[in-house]
């Protein structure tokens, strides 16, 4: 199979994965396409993730079989809560399909939006497709290599568990907390590459459910206006800022595959909330079992969520709280219990910013630090620390008046959502004492993404605004000059879109390019070439010896060989250190020797050309001479086959 054809299978399946077993359950309980839709890929995050959970407690190995029966029982608890008349209400999601995503009636009019949707995702994809060169390429950032080493891992021990999965960053395999969601969903792929399996389950992630979702937001807000789906699925492929784009900017994999996630997931609850909030007509035994049926799967698509990552679901339930306090602010002294569904979102968000619970990323120092005039200016020109380009201040032109305009509006609470996150944006980039951004280990970054993602569907409001001025200055009548001013902004659009090839080809090259001026790797050409063509004679019952910022460290998905330090920031011990403090010494002193072999260490691999410069690993780089065969050599590296005398 070629890598081509291996990475469209692995889209396929992932999808099929995420998608299937959430859309069916919500179907079974009455919701709509577009509402299954919405939830059906924080579901399907639940499904994996619990289910591997399971599976490693009751002794199963993660595969396909253990998926497909946790969505079985998922389908059908559903269908039992639906006999049982736990139904979810009618939204302003139901109606025709087509319909709801604003797809045209006239064939003209579908293919058009067709091209322009195919049009923008070419745009967004292929700089990155071109750079990568090959399905099964490496993007060169710190975090690739840890979710490479992750579905390695899974593959050979068959635990996909989030209780289990950190042990991959220590040395002793000790098992520690890591949100597997991701992992668990990608290691569904059979027969495929690692790379490519990757690659592929990125694609799928961070496509798919990331415009789809941002369309039915959209609809949600502005159920009137029939073309609010397409336009903010056209902003959302192409804003900067996007879950692709933050794949190549940093590789967070976990984060950008939950935020993806995410717009569906609000439409979803913000739309289920209306309805429960809405209808006065039918009785409280009805409502009650239509909320129940609503938390439900509202709770499980959460938890879905967290477990793709958790500063995820903090923004789900931080983005919930806002819409269920601005909507429901006039119908508290009428039902004054609905205070409660806010307090209740952000209970677990204050436990976590305030309790030792969240002390894993609330001890979290660092970051991107700028200027608080720098902070305002990307956020108020869309220039956000994710893939800075031009076409960002061309958008924020348009989603700028919607915002004004939205506060006045019935959907004031997308204003204030924007709000809120530009606020928790803006801590992190100043580094802030008021710690509003510490469970996103103060990163403007992962916050860029969900700022995006409202910005998008603030286009609506503003592109109405912009349609008001224009009616009230002249321009728009008559029809011969209405037509002529239509086609100039479309062809405007296209040239801005287009602006946006050369940066993101920049940025893509800076990451998946073999070599970038001034950017480390990993990986070289030399080093590639001959870990493959020794591979097969490798000794795979010994690890390898090396820097986790040397390409040593991704042989493990690359080739099946054990790296000793099996991926970048591993928690050091003392026996860690007396290793690699051994190497220079090995050669000369049988002590030192049998502490290698004892570690089952049967190689060390010396490289002058890493991606980081760590003095904890110099010692790997001095000596060497006699500590045995070198296997092969380049111009930057050699790995040794270890043949000291152990004096036993």
């Amino acid at each position: 199979m070629t890598g081509a054809a291996s990475l469209l299978l692995t889209v396929l399946v992932v999808l099929l994965a995420a998608y299937l077993p959430g859309y069916l359950a919500v179907r079974m309980m009455a919701g709509s396409r577009a509402l299954a839709l919405g939830l059906a890929s924080s579901l399907g995050a639940a499904v994996a993730g619990i289910a591997a959970i399971v599976a490693q407690l009751v002794g199963l190995t993660w595969s396909l079989l253990p998926f497909a029966a946790a969505g079985a029982v998922l389908v059908l608890a559903a269908w039992l809560l639906a006999r049982a008349g736990v139904r979810l209400p009618a939204t302003v999601l139901d109606g025709p399909l087509g319909e709801r995503l604003g797809v045209p009636r006239s064939a003209a009019g579908r293919l058009g939006w067709a091209g322009a949707l195919v049009a923008a995702l070419a745009v967004a994809v292929v700089p990155i497709l071109v750079r990568a060169g090959s399905a099964d390429a490496v993007l060169e950032r710190y975090d690739t290599l840890f979710h490479l080493t992750a579905l390695a891992h899974i593959r050979e021990t068959g635990n996909g568990s989030s209780l289990d999965l950190n042990s991959i960053a220590s040395t002793a395999a000790t098992a520690a907390w890591y949100p597997a969601a991701f992992h668990d969903l990608a290691s569904l792929v059979p027969g495929v590459d690692v790379p490519i399996v990757l690659n592929g389950s990125v694609l799928a992630l961070a496509l798919l459910p990331w415009i789809l979702g941002t369309a039915l937001l959209a609809r949600v807000a502005f159920p009137a206006v029939s073309w609010a789906p397409p336009v903010a699925a056209l902003v959302a492929i192409l804003i900067p800022a996007t879950p692709l784009d933050l794949w190549v900017h940093l590789s967070p994999i976990p984060n950008l595959a939950g935020f993806a996630a995410l717009p569906g997931t609000l439409a979803a609850a913000v739309a289920l909330w209306g309805a429960l909030t809405a209808d006065e007509r039918r009785t409280p035994a009805r409502v009650a079992l239509a909320a129940v049926a609503s938390v439900a799967v509202v709770g499980l698509a959460g938890l879905g969520l967290g477990l793709m990552h958790p500063n995820v679901a903090v923004t789900a339930l931080i983005l919930l709280a806002t819409a269920t306090a601005v909507t429901g602010i006039p119908l508290w002294r009428r039902w004054p219990w609905l205070i409660a569904v806010p307090v209740i979102a952000l209970l677990p968000v204050a436990l976590l910013t305030y309790t030792p619970l969240g002390a894993r990323v609330t001890g979290f120092s660092g970051g991107l630090q700028v200027p608080w005039w720098s902070a305002l200016g990307e956020i108020g020109l869309g220039l956000l620390t994710v893939w800075p380009m031009a076409l960002g201040v061309m958008i924020a032109v348009l989603w700028w008046p919607g915002l004004v305009t939205s506060l006045r509006r019935p959907q004031r609470w997308l204003a204030v959502a924007w709000i809120v996150i530009a606020v928790m944006y803006l801590d992190a980039a100043l580094d802030s004492p008021l710690n509003l951004s510490v469970l996103y280990f103060r990163g403007q970054d992962r916050l860029a993404m969900p700022l995006a993602m409202l910005s998008a569907v603030l286009v609506v409001p503003g592109l109405q605004a912009w349609a008001r001025l224009l009616r009230r200055s002249g321009l728009w009548e008559p029809a011969r000059r209405r037509r002529a001013l239509a086609a100039a902004l479309v062809v405007l659009a296209g040239v801005a879109a287009l602006s946006s090839l050369p940066p993101r080809l920049d940025n893509a090259a800076k990451n998946f390019a073999q070599e970038y001026p001034g950017r480390p790797r990993f990986l070289q050409a030399d080093e590639l070439a001959e870990f493959s063509r020794v591979a097969g004679d490798l000794d795979r019952s010994t690890t390898i010896l090396a820097s986790p910022y040397s390409g040593a460290a991704h042989m493990y998905a690359l080739h099946g060989l054990h790296a000793y330090f099996p991926v970048a920031g591993v928690a050091l011990t003392d026996t860690d250190r007396a290793v690699i403090e051994a190497v220079p010494l090995a050669g000369v002193s049988p002590e030192h020797c049998a502490l290698l072999r004892d570690q089952g260490i049967g190689y060390v691999y010396q490289e002058r050309s890493l991606y980081q410069l760590d003095p904890a690993f110099t010692a790997l780089n001095q000596g060497g001479d006699d500590l045995g065969t070198v296997v092969f050599e380049t111009d930057h590296s050699r790995l040794i086959r270890i043949e000291c005398d152990p004096g036993q």
